[in-house]
């Protein structure tokens, strides 16, 4: 998905003039997922160092490698919006065994589920709309695949 800036979006001449339905509350939901998706990067780095198989180990990584690319494009959102680079401040986890990831890494996606789900709400530009909803349809498949590796069925998506 390559990211056009917002200006060229039909009928919004410039970014500033976006009509946001609340543009702090947007702009420090976009903070905040840089964060947290900073955050879900150095979970899953653990857990595929602690998975107990090649297989779960894979899975993971498939996981941590889809939310790269959704910081790639907060980062760029960011960038745009605010004209600097955000520092992403991921947030220490404290889990040592696998099992005990698993479960952070679920709540962890659930509340950004939740955030996503709120930030898309707060714009009318398509552009932002379809960054939130590629990072729900990831989140959720994440925990869909979470839940599985708790279950030791791990399913090995190619989404």
């Amino acid at each position: 998905m390559s990211l056009q800036p917002l200006s060229e979006q039909a009928g919004y001449p410039s970014v500033v003039k976006l009509p946001y339905r609340d543009v702090r509350k947007f702009l420090e939901q976009i903070a905040w997922c840089v964060d947290h998706t900073a955050t879900l990067i150095r979970a899953y780095a653990q857990l595929v160092k602690l998975a107990p198989s090649e297989v779960e180990a894979e899975e993971v990584k498939t996981m941590m490698q889809q939310e790269k690319k959704q910081f790639t494009l907060l980062e760029s959102l960011y960038r745009e919006l605010m004209g600097g680079e955000p520092m992403a401040r991921p947030e220490p986890h404290d889990f040592t065994t696998y099992e005990d990831g698993l479960k952070y890494a679920v709540s962890l996606e659930r509340v950004a589920i939740r955030h996503y789900r709120d930030t898309y709400l707060l714009t009318p530009s398509m552009k932002v709309r379809d960054i939130f909803f590629y990072a729900l349809s990831d989140g959720t498949e994440h925990i869909v695949g979470l839940l599985m590796l708790q279950l030791g069925k791990p399913h090995q998506t190619d989404i």
